[in-house]
């Protein structure tokens, strides 16, 4: 069986225990990135299936971050309270916050389809 991991890169603290406890519960490896520099500096040494990314982060635009993970083969889904600004990042998968549970476990099976 393959091992799925997910980088959350999220910086309110709650959230991100939130969704890592949640994939956890699903067999997902979860890690807990605060910043875009930080996530950076994780997707340099380690390899991710899923990455969840919050747009509004307190050092900048995850833009750099989304690319680079999409070219090592991450599927990244991104997450705003912000509808216009989550509609920007269209055609990747979008999570409105907040959000249920339900809907991210749904998001990262579509993602994700070795979960189904």
């Amino acid at each position: 069986m393959t091992q799925i991991s997910a980088l959350i890169v999220e910086d309110e603290a709650t959230i991100a225990e939130l969704v890592a406890t949640m994939l956890e519960t699903q067999g997902i490896t979860a890690t807990i990135s605060p910043s875009v520099a930080d996530a950076m500096h994780r997707l340099q040494t380690d390899v991710y299936t899923l990455a969840l990314v919050d747009l509004t982060l307190p050092d900048g635009e995850p833009d750099a971050f989304i690319e680079a993970a999409r070219a090592r083969g991450s599927q990244v889904i991104a997450m705003s309270g912000d509808p216009d600004r989550l509609a920007s990042y269209a055609p990747l998968p979008l999570l409105e916050k907040p959000f249920r549970m339900k809907a991210l476990l749904e998001h990262v099976r579509q993602a994700v389809p070795v979960l189904n």
